[in-house]
Protein backbone atom coordinates (compact mmCIF):
# COMPACT_ATOMS: atom_id res chain seq x y z
CA UNK A 1 0.00 0.00 0.00
CA UNK A 2 1.19 3.46 -0.77
CA UNK A 3 1.27 6.20 1.86
CA UNK A 4 -1.83 7.82 0.35
CA UNK A 5 -3.78 4.55 0.57
CA UNK A 6 -2.75 4.07 4.20
CA UNK A 7 -3.96 7.56 5.09
CA UNK A 8 -7.27 6.92 3.35
CA UNK A 9 -7.65 3.58 5.17
CA UNK A 10 -6.95 5.20 8.55
CA UNK A 11 -9.42 8.03 7.87
CA UNK A 12 -12.05 5.51 6.78
CA UNK A 13 -11.52 3.45 9.93
CA UNK A 14 -11.81 6.49 12.17
CA UNK A 15 -14.96 7.69 10.42
CA UNK A 16 -16.59 4.25 10.72
CA UNK A 17 -15.71 4.14 14.42
CA UNK A 18 -17.24 7.59 14.96
CA UNK A 19 -20.36 6.55 13.05
CA UNK A 20 -20.82 3.46 15.22
CA UNK A 21 -20.24 5.41 18.45
CA UNK A 22 -22.68 8.15 17.45
CA UNK A 23 -25.37 5.64 16.46
CA UNK A 24 -25.01 3.77 19.76
CA UNK A 25 -25.18 7.07 21.67
CA UNK A 26 -28.32 8.10 19.75
CA UNK A 27 -30.04 4.76 20.39
CA UNK A 28 -29.21 4.81 24.09
CA UNK A 29 -30.17 8.46 24.60
CA UNK A 30 -33.58 7.97 22.91
CA UNK A 31 -34.39 4.83 24.91
CA UNK A 32 -37.85 4.92 26.58
CA UNK A 33 -37.97 5.10 30.39
CA UNK A 34 -37.96 1.71 32.05
CA UNK A 35 -36.90 -0.12 28.90
CA UNK A 36 -33.86 -2.37 29.00
CA UNK A 37 -32.02 -3.65 25.98
CA UNK A 38 -31.50 -7.39 25.66
CA UNK A 39 -27.75 -6.99 26.10
CA UNK A 40 -28.34 -5.09 29.37
CA UNK A 41 -30.47 -7.96 30.64
CA UNK A 42 -27.71 -10.42 29.76
CA UNK A 43 -25.13 -8.33 31.62
CA UNK A 44 -27.43 -8.05 34.63
CA UNK A 45 -27.91 -11.83 34.70
CA UNK A 46 -24.15 -12.41 34.52
CA UNK A 47 -23.43 -9.78 37.18
CA UNK A 48 -26.03 -11.17 39.61
CA UNK A 49 -24.76 -14.76 39.41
Amino acid sequence: MTKKEKVIAICFSISMLLLIISSIYTIVSNKPDGYKFRIELVFDNIKNK
